[in-house]
């Protein structure tokens, strides 16, 4: 499992790579807190463990609601996403996760990126089934962009 960031004007793209639709999931989480924390964050700052969530009529929709609901974790209620246990729908269409996270408190605001908005722009995933792409074989690759 791996993520980075791509270059976007005026934006940040995500990329994201796991080996499930879960995983893939799992690893948004993680990714979307370490970058609005400029980096890894510590386990000693896990404090509390949030439930979300998501249902989307394919599996792009249900991606950019999940990184929504991330950032609304964030920004409305304090707590940033350290990592999360994901189960998905048989269809893949929902998905429910126990978020741990890490309260504002404990983080550097000059640190951290001030994540606006997640849109639609570039939202992509693709999987095992999914039109020839990117993704690895058996795998999966997804990407979002984050307004700043």
């Amino acid at each position: 499992m791996s993520w980075r960031t791509l270059d976007h004007t005026a934006d940040v793209g995500i990329e994201v790579q796991a080996g499930t639709w879960a995983e893939l999931c799992e690893e948004a989480a993680r990714a979307f807190g370490e970058f609005v924390a400029d980096g890894p964050l510590a386990p000693a700052l896990h404090e509390t463990e949030r439930a979300l969530a998501v249902r989307g009529t394919d599996r792009v929709e249900t991606w950019v609601r999940f990184w929504r609901e991330l950032l609304r974790l964030w920004t409305v209620e304090g707590f940033l996403a350290a990592h999360a246990r994901v189960e998905t729908s048989t269809d893949g269409l929902a998905l429910t996760a126990r978020v741990g996270c890490v309260s504002a408190g404990a983080l550097d605001p000059a640190r951290c990126a001030d994540v606006k908005a997640v849109t639609w722009h570039a939202a992509r995933v693709e999987g095992p089934g999914s039109e020839p792409g990117r993704a690895p074989e058996g795998g999966w690759l997804a990407t979002i962009v984050l307004d700043l």
